[in-house]
Protein backbone atom coordinates (compact mmCIF):
# COMPACT_ATOMS: atom_id res chain seq x y z
CA UNK A 1 0.00 0.00 0.00
CA UNK A 2 1.51 3.74 -1.03
CA UNK A 3 -0.85 5.14 2.33
CA UNK A 4 0.93 4.32 5.47
CA UNK A 5 -1.13 5.57 8.57
CA UNK A 6 0.15 6.31 11.98
CA UNK A 7 -1.66 7.51 15.74
CA UNK A 8 -0.26 7.53 18.91
CA UNK A 9 -0.39 9.40 22.37
CA UNK A 10 2.72 11.22 23.35
CA UNK A 11 4.32 9.51 26.95
CA UNK A 12 5.89 11.68 29.74
CA UNK A 13 9.22 10.10 28.81
CA UNK A 14 8.94 11.81 25.04
CA UNK A 15 8.18 15.45 25.91
CA UNK A 16 12.05 16.64 25.59
CA UNK A 17 11.78 15.34 21.77
CA UNK A 18 11.73 17.52 19.11
CA UNK A 19 8.56 16.27 16.60
CA UNK A 20 11.00 14.76 13.68
CA UNK A 21 12.49 13.04 16.16
CA UNK A 22 9.19 12.08 17.51
CA UNK A 23 7.48 11.01 14.61
CA UNK A 24 10.92 9.24 13.10
CA UNK A 25 11.14 6.93 16.57
CA UNK A 26 7.38 6.19 17.43
CA UNK A 27 6.83 4.90 13.10
CA UNK A 28 10.03 3.64 12.18
CA UNK A 29 10.54 6.03 9.07
CA UNK A 30 14.23 7.97 9.01
CA UNK A 31 14.42 11.17 10.08
CA UNK A 32 14.91 12.55 6.72
CA UNK A 33 11.41 11.18 5.87
CA UNK A 34 9.71 12.53 9.26
CA UNK A 35 10.69 16.06 8.31
CA UNK A 36 9.76 15.50 4.60
CA UNK A 37 6.15 13.80 6.07
CA UNK A 38 5.91 17.29 8.62
CA UNK A 39 6.99 19.64 4.88
CA UNK A 40 4.01 17.95 3.18
CA UNK A 41 1.41 18.24 5.90
CA UNK A 42 1.03 14.78 6.61
CA UNK A 43 1.87 15.12 10.69
CA UNK A 44 -1.12 16.26 12.73
CA UNK A 45 -1.05 17.51 16.65
CA UNK A 46 -4.50 16.73 18.14
CA UNK A 47 -6.11 17.05 14.58
CA UNK A 48 -4.08 19.92 13.88
CA UNK A 49 -1.53 20.25 11.03
CA UNK A 50 1.93 20.94 11.92
CA UNK A 51 5.02 21.73 9.70
CA UNK A 52 7.41 22.70 12.68
CA UNK A 53 9.97 19.51 12.87
CA UNK A 54 11.86 21.62 16.25
CA UNK A 55 8.28 21.06 17.93
CA UNK A 56 8.03 20.17 21.50
CA UNK A 57 4.74 18.62 22.44
CA UNK A 58 3.12 18.05 25.45
CA UNK A 59 2.30 14.80 27.04
CA UNK A 60 -0.98 12.53 26.05
CA UNK A 61 -1.15 15.01 23.03
CA UNK A 62 -1.98 12.77 19.92
CA UNK A 63 -0.06 12.50 17.06
CA UNK A 64 -1.29 11.37 13.62
CA UNK A 65 1.26 10.51 10.53
CA UNK A 66 0.00 9.78 7.35
CA UNK A 67 2.41 8.80 4.49
CA UNK A 68 2.06 8.36 0.60
CA UNK A 69 5.36 6.92 -1.43
CA UNK A 70 3.23 7.69 -4.42
CA UNK A 71 2.47 11.50 -4.27
CA UNK A 72 5.72 12.36 -6.40
CA UNK A 73 6.34 16.10 -7.13
CA UNK A 74 3.22 18.44 -6.59
CA UNK A 75 1.02 18.70 -9.70
CA UNK A 76 1.44 21.04 -12.52
CA UNK A 77 -1.31 21.02 -14.74
CA UNK A 78 -3.87 23.48 -16.34
CA UNK A 79 -7.75 23.43 -14.70
CA UNK A 80 -10.02 23.83 -17.84
CA UNK A 81 -11.95 26.92 -16.81
CA UNK A 82 -16.21 26.41 -17.71
CA UNK A 83 -16.73 30.09 -16.69
CA UNK A 84 -15.54 32.85 -14.56
CA UNK A 85 -16.78 36.24 -13.63
CA UNK A 86 -15.47 38.71 -10.66
CA UNK A 87 -17.87 36.06 -8.44
CA UNK A 88 -17.66 32.96 -9.66
CA UNK A 89 -15.12 30.25 -10.93
CA UNK A 90 -16.10 27.47 -12.46
CA UNK A 91 -13.71 24.58 -13.35
CA UNK A 92 -13.33 21.05 -15.08
CA UNK A 93 -12.21 19.17 -11.66
CA UNK A 94 -9.23 16.54 -13.52
CA UNK A 95 -10.06 12.73 -12.78
CA UNK A 96 -7.70 11.60 -9.72
CA UNK A 97 -6.91 15.13 -8.25
CA UNK A 98 -8.07 15.57 -4.87
CA UNK A 99 -10.47 18.59 -3.95
CA UNK A 100 -8.92 19.51 -0.65
CA UNK A 101 -5.20 18.21 1.29
CA UNK A 102 -5.75 14.54 2.06
CA UNK A 103 -4.35 13.16 5.17
CA UNK A 104 -0.72 12.99 3.48
CA UNK A 105 -0.48 16.10 1.76
CA UNK A 106 -1.83 19.43 1.27
CA UNK A 107 0.55 20.18 -1.55
CA UNK A 108 -0.86 17.88 -3.84
CA UNK A 109 -4.84 18.86 -4.33
CA UNK A 110 -6.93 21.44 -6.74
CA UNK A 111 -6.86 24.29 -4.12
CA UNK A 112 -3.23 24.00 -3.47
CA UNK A 113 -2.67 24.01 -7.35
CA UNK A 114 -5.05 26.88 -7.43
CA UNK A 115 -3.02 29.19 -4.46
CA UNK A 116 0.27 28.29 -6.59
CA UNK A 117 -1.39 29.25 -9.91
CA UNK A 118 -3.45 32.59 -8.48
CA UNK A 119 -1.46 33.44 -5.61
CA UNK A 120 -3.09 36.47 -3.51
CA UNK A 121 -6.16 35.30 -4.60
CA UNK A 122 -9.04 34.12 -2.11
CA UNK A 123 -11.10 31.60 -3.39
CA UNK A 124 -14.07 29.69 -1.32
CA UNK A 125 -14.73 26.29 -2.72
CA UNK A 126 -18.53 25.60 -2.44
CA UNK A 127 -19.03 21.98 -2.50
CA UNK A 128 -16.47 18.66 -3.14
CA UNK A 129 -16.01 16.18 -5.54
CA UNK A 130 -14.36 12.71 -4.69
CA UNK A 131 -10.80 12.59 -5.73
CA UNK A 132 -11.80 10.01 -9.00
CA UNK A 133 -14.58 12.17 -10.37
CA UNK A 134 -13.95 14.72 -12.85
CA UNK A 135 -16.38 17.25 -13.59
CA UNK A 136 -17.86 20.63 -12.57
CA UNK A 137 -16.59 22.13 -9.63
CA UNK A 138 -17.69 25.88 -8.11
CA UNK A 139 -15.56 28.10 -6.46
CA UNK A 140 -16.58 31.43 -5.03
CA UNK A 141 -14.07 34.70 -5.47
CA UNK A 142 -16.09 36.56 -2.92
CA UNK A 143 -18.14 35.73 -0.01
CA UNK A 144 -20.78 37.54 -1.52
CA UNK A 145 -20.71 34.44 -3.83
CA UNK A 146 -20.09 31.47 -1.37
CA UNK A 147 -22.98 29.36 -2.76
CA UNK A 148 -22.55 26.40 0.53
CA UNK A 149 -25.80 27.17 1.69
CA UNK A 150 -27.08 26.62 -2.03
CA UNK A 151 -25.48 23.17 -2.45
CA UNK A 152 -26.55 22.28 1.15
CA UNK A 153 -30.23 23.20 0.79
CA UNK A 154 -30.19 21.31 -2.72
CA UNK A 155 -31.61 24.46 -4.32
CA UNK A 156 -29.87 23.85 -7.68
CA UNK A 157 -30.21 20.89 -10.20
CA UNK A 158 -26.99 18.59 -10.45
CA UNK A 159 -26.45 16.06 -13.43
CA UNK A 160 -23.92 13.31 -13.71
CA UNK A 161 -22.70 10.61 -15.90
CA UNK A 162 -21.51 7.47 -15.05
CA UNK A 163 -20.39 3.98 -16.76
CA UNK A 164 -21.74 0.66 -15.28
CA UNK A 165 -21.57 -2.91 -16.07
CA UNK A 166 -25.52 -3.65 -16.98
CA UNK A 167 -28.53 -1.66 -18.01
CA UNK A 168 -30.27 -0.53 -15.43
CA UNK A 169 -33.81 0.68 -15.64
CA UNK A 170 -35.24 4.04 -14.42
CA UNK A 171 -35.86 4.44 -10.81
CA UNK A 172 -35.56 6.35 -8.24
CA UNK A 173 -33.38 5.50 -4.76
CA UNK A 174 -34.90 6.57 -1.91
CA UNK A 175 -32.89 4.61 0.60
CA UNK A 176 -30.76 6.31 3.62
CA UNK A 177 -26.80 6.05 3.43
CA UNK A 178 -24.81 5.85 6.77
CA UNK A 179 -20.91 5.14 7.27
CA UNK A 180 -20.46 1.07 8.02
CA UNK A 181 -19.54 0.67 11.16
CA UNK A 182 -16.05 -0.64 11.80
CA UNK A 183 -15.87 -0.53 7.87
CA UNK A 184 -11.71 0.08 6.81
CA UNK A 185 -11.24 1.84 4.42
CA UNK A 186 -14.41 4.17 5.06
CA UNK A 187 -17.34 2.74 3.18
CA UNK A 188 -21.02 3.82 3.18
CA UNK A 189 -24.33 1.73 2.47
CA UNK A 190 -27.93 1.76 2.23
CA UNK A 191 -28.28 -1.49 4.86
CA UNK A 192 -26.06 -3.00 7.14
CA UNK A 193 -24.72 -1.65 10.38
CA UNK A 194 -25.07 2.21 9.49
CA UNK A 195 -23.62 4.97 11.58
CA UNK A 196 -25.82 8.26 11.29
CA UNK A 197 -27.97 7.09 8.87
CA UNK A 198 -29.53 10.08 6.54
CA UNK A 199 -32.25 9.98 3.84
CA UNK A 200 -30.66 10.08 0.53
CA UNK A 201 -32.30 10.49 -3.08
CA UNK A 202 -31.49 9.96 -6.58
CA UNK A 203 -33.02 9.35 -10.00
CA UNK A 204 -31.58 7.65 -12.58
CA UNK A 205 -32.27 6.80 -16.28
CA UNK A 206 -30.02 4.87 -19.21
CA UNK A 207 -28.26 7.96 -21.08
CA UNK A 208 -29.89 8.68 -24.66
CA UNK A 209 -28.04 7.84 -27.70
CA UNK A 210 -27.66 11.34 -28.32
CA UNK A 211 -26.06 12.10 -25.04
CA UNK A 212 -23.76 9.18 -25.42
CA UNK A 213 -22.60 9.28 -28.79
CA UNK A 214 -18.84 10.51 -28.22
CA UNK A 215 -18.43 8.13 -25.35
CA UNK A 216 -17.06 4.61 -25.44
CA UNK A 217 -19.80 1.83 -25.82
CA UNK A 218 -20.98 0.72 -22.75
CA UNK A 219 -23.77 1.34 -20.14
CA UNK A 220 -24.27 5.03 -19.38
CA UNK A 221 -26.55 5.89 -16.63
CA UNK A 222 -27.53 9.83 -15.81
CA UNK A 223 -27.36 10.46 -12.27
CA UNK A 224 -29.50 13.30 -10.69
CA UNK A 225 -28.60 13.37 -7.04
CA UNK A 226 -31.32 15.00 -5.02
CA UNK A 227 -29.40 14.87 -1.34
CA UNK A 228 -25.71 15.77 -0.91
CA UNK A 229 -24.36 12.16 0.89
CA UNK A 230 -20.93 10.83 0.80
CA UNK A 231 -20.41 8.84 -2.05
CA UNK A 232 -24.27 9.08 -2.36
CA UNK A 233 -24.03 8.03 -6.38
CA UNK A 234 -21.14 4.98 -5.98
CA UNK A 235 -23.77 3.63 -3.29
CA UNK A 236 -26.50 3.83 -4.34
CA UNK A 237 -25.84 2.42 -7.94
CA UNK A 238 -23.69 -0.62 -6.17
CA UNK A 239 -27.43 -0.79 -3.72
CA UNK A 240 -28.85 -1.57 -7.55
CA UNK A 241 -26.10 -3.99 -8.09
CA UNK A 242 -24.59 -2.03 -10.70
CA UNK A 243 -21.51 0.00 -9.11
CA UNK A 244 -19.69 2.48 -11.35
CA UNK A 245 -17.27 1.21 -13.45
CA UNK A 246 -13.58 1.68 -11.77
CA UNK A 247 -15.04 1.72 -8.23
CA UNK A 248 -13.31 -0.65 -6.01
CA UNK A 249 -14.48 0.31 -2.85
CA UNK A 250 -17.98 -0.77 -3.91
CA UNK A 251 -17.13 -3.68 -6.21
CA UNK A 252 -17.43 -2.40 -9.26
CA UNK A 253 -15.51 -3.90 -12.40
CA UNK A 254 -11.75 -3.25 -12.45
CA UNK A 255 -10.81 -0.33 -14.56
CA UNK A 256 -8.01 2.16 -13.67
CA UNK A 257 -9.82 4.95 -13.40
CA UNK A 258 -13.53 5.72 -11.80
CA UNK A 259 -16.02 6.43 -14.69
CA UNK A 260 -18.20 9.18 -13.03
CA UNK A 261 -18.70 12.76 -14.28
CA UNK A 262 -20.21 15.70 -12.75
CA UNK A 263 -21.95 16.74 -16.33
CA UNK A 264 -23.55 19.33 -14.98
CA UNK A 265 -24.90 22.07 -12.25
CA UNK A 266 -28.21 23.96 -13.12
CA UNK A 267 -28.25 26.89 -10.65
CA UNK A 268 -29.06 30.86 -10.12
CA UNK A 269 -26.22 33.01 -10.10
CA UNK A 270 -25.41 33.69 -6.23
CA UNK A 271 -25.29 37.72 -7.20
CA UNK A 272 -27.09 38.71 -10.65
CA UNK A 273 -29.22 36.02 -10.24
CA UNK A 274 -28.99 34.99 -13.86
CA UNK A 275 -29.78 31.06 -14.94
CA UNK A 276 -26.92 29.81 -14.81
CA UNK A 277 -26.39 25.94 -16.88
CA UNK A 278 -22.59 24.72 -16.10
CA UNK A 279 -21.67 22.15 -18.52
CA UNK A 280 -18.21 20.45 -18.15
CA UNK A 281 -17.95 18.11 -21.25
CA UNK A 282 -16.57 14.49 -19.98
CA UNK A 283 -13.54 14.80 -22.47
CA UNK A 284 -11.97 12.20 -20.64
CA UNK A 285 -13.88 9.50 -21.58
CA UNK A 286 -14.25 10.16 -25.23
CA UNK A 287 -13.37 7.86 -27.35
Amino acid sequence: MALRNWKFLVEVSEVSQRLDQLVSLRTGLSRRAAREALRLGGVQVDQKRVRVASRMVAAGAEIRVAVNDALGQPPELELPVIFEDEWLLVLNKPAGLPTQGTRASDKHDLMALLGRQRPGQKLILCHRLDQGTSGVLVLAKDKAADLGRTFQERSLQKVYLARVAQPIEPCDVDRPIGRLNLASPARYACEGDLLDPKASQTHFRPATAEECAELPSGCWVVCEPRTGRTHQIRVHLAFLGAPVVGDGLYDGESDPQLWLHAWKLLLKHPVTGAELELVANPERFKR
